[in-house]
């Protein structure tokens, strides 16, 4: 493999509470029932719609498709406005990240994740620099668990070979249908469908080029 695709939320970065705060508080000016931490973790994946239409189940009631909208757009614009309080990225996700790049790897992000509050995230925890290329779900490639995504990253970091490395079902069934190995993170917010297995799973970032050996995949420098 000479490059390396990564998932952001759940991933490299912890920013559940930075979501759970944002969209919290978006719902209860709505007068939607506020979700727990948990029930946001399960959902992360899914977007801002999944987190609001779990809020209208929990309440019970019927909830008009306007207010729907304006409880999102809300979460949204709340959560772009102030998106690093308290995230922090994952034990060794930086010195992964230079390590990777010191060695020749490329590095991409592909994150289902809006481009502006992305930008805004990784400028604020100073990963910006971190990676050959960013693609994010707003952008012409659409989202996971589209293989389009993963195959424009690679074409912009101007690799030939990638692993996917996620927390969640959609990264899986993105590198799947990319014909991509995976790597799924242990720590982060989804988990494996029942039909989809990683190529290997890691318990912390740190552990990935090792781990990635013991299943024969080797990183080189783009030659």
């Amino acid at each position: 493999m000479d490059t390396v695709l990564f998932d952001l939320d759940g991933t490299l970065v912890d920013t559940l509470d930075d979501i759970v705060r944002a969209v919290n508080t978006a719902l209860r000016d709505h007068g939607l029932p506020t979700l727990s931490r948990a029930e946001v973790r399960d959902r992360v994946g899914e977007g801002g719609t999944a987190l609001v239409d779990a809020s209208v189940r929990k309440s019970g009631r019927a909830v008009g498709p306007a207010v729907v909208a304006r409880a999102q757009e809300a979460y949204l614009t709340g959560y772009a406005a102030s998106p690093a309080e308290d995230s922090r990225p994952y034990p060794g996700a930086a010195a992964l990240l230079e390590r990777l790049r010191a060695a020749g790897v490329r590095t991409a992000l592909c994150t289902n994740k809006a481009g502006g509050v992305t930008g805004e995230l990784l400028k604020a925890l100073h990963l910006d620099g971190c990676f050959d290329a960013v693609v994010t779900g707003d952008g012409p490639a659409g989202r996971k668990p589209s293989p389009e995504p993963l195959h424009h990253a690679l074409k912009l970091a101007g690799g030939t070979a990638g692993l996917m490395v996620g927390d969640s079902r959609h990264d899986l069934a993105a590198a799947r249908a990319a014909g991509m190995p995976a790597a799924w993170v242990s720590f982060g917010y989804g988990r494996p469908g029942p039909a989809q297995a990683p190529d290997l799973e890691l318990s912390r970032l740190d552990a990935l080029e090792s781990t990635a050996r013991t299943v024969r995949i080797q990183f080189h420098a783009i030659r």
